[in-house]
């Protein structure tokens, strides 16, 4: 299985690095970015690129629905195993130590913490 991050900016290298901080090293895992002075073509040469390097089944996640990177990567759809907008550290984590994307979405969801209203919740329960 292979796993591309695509984002704006670093933000899929900073990702990846910090997952692989971790995790290890993520052999099957690589990053396409999109800097403010390329276009859509520019990230479409390279996304192409990174497909290219892919095996196996192919999954990617992508910093938001609806902008470039993600557009083009919709393009490629037959081609992927998933495409998956809204990725973040949690995500990568689960996906690379699990193994898969079943559960995913769920585990993401459940990774969102009002950390704040968490800690009232120590504090009243201490108190009791």
């Amino acid at each position: 299985m292979s796993l591309i991050l695509i984002s704006h900016g670093e933000f899929a290298e900073g990702l990846l690095e910090t997952a692989e901080m971790i995790l290890g090293k993520i052999p099957e895992a690589q990053t396409v970015c999109l800097y403010p002075h390329e276009g859509s073509e520019d990230f479409q040469q390279k996304f192409e690129q990174a497909l290219a390097k892919a095996s196996g089944e192919i999954v990617v996640f992508c910093d938001i629905m609806g902008g470039t990177p993600c557009n083009v990567a919709m393009r490629y759809l037959s081609q992927l195993s998933g495409l998956y907008s809204g990725m973040n550290l949690p995500m990568v984590i689960s996906y690379v130590s699990e193994e898969g994307t079943e559960g995913l979405i769920e585990n993401a969801k459940e990774q969102i913490h009002d950390v704040a209203e968490q800690l009232k919740n120590l504090v009243s329960d201490d108190d009791e």
